[in-house]
């Protein structure tokens, strides 16, 4: 897929949650869209750069969390609702939904691949934003 396609779907995503979740002022709906776009950026960079897809979801989820609070911190707002918005690009829900699918046609060796995939992402995500809450903390 073109990924200026992919940058442009990021950005509006993202927004667009943000909308969905009645986030007040176009300042903070451009934020969220702003950080699901430079969180994608940062993943298809250093998937080209490293041809590692678990590495660049941690990396680009480490910049989408320091990016949100950063953001909070100059908006005087949660982190938290801009880190979930602007993060929606990156959540694997393809795979989750082929995963999904395998199981219900009872493709075990399928479901056994996409669903390693697809744990092993999410917890790439998840140790990007302990990484990060920490290092804020500090």
């Amino acid at each position: 897929m073109n990924p200026y396609l992919q940058l442009l779907a990021a950005f509006f995503g993202s927004a667009g949650f943000a909308l969905a979740y009645n986030f007040r002022g176009k300042k903070y709906v451009l934020a969220a869209g702003f950080g699901g776009f430079a969180g994608w950026l940062c993943y298809l960079i250093l998937q080209h750069i490293t041809g590692n897809e678990y590495l660049s979801g941690y990396l680009s989820t480490v910049l989408v969390s320091l990016y949100t609070q950063m953001a909070a911190y100059f908006l005087k707002t949660p982190a938290t609702g801009l880190l979930i918005v602007a993060s929606i690009p990156m959540i694997p829900g393809a795979s989750l939904y082929r995963c999904m699918q395998d199981l219900l046609r009872s493709q075990t060796a399928l479901f056994r691949e996409e669903g390693t995939y697809t744990v092993l992402f999410a917890s790439c995500m998840a140790a990007g934003f302990v990484t990060t809450d920490l290092l804020v903390r500090l």
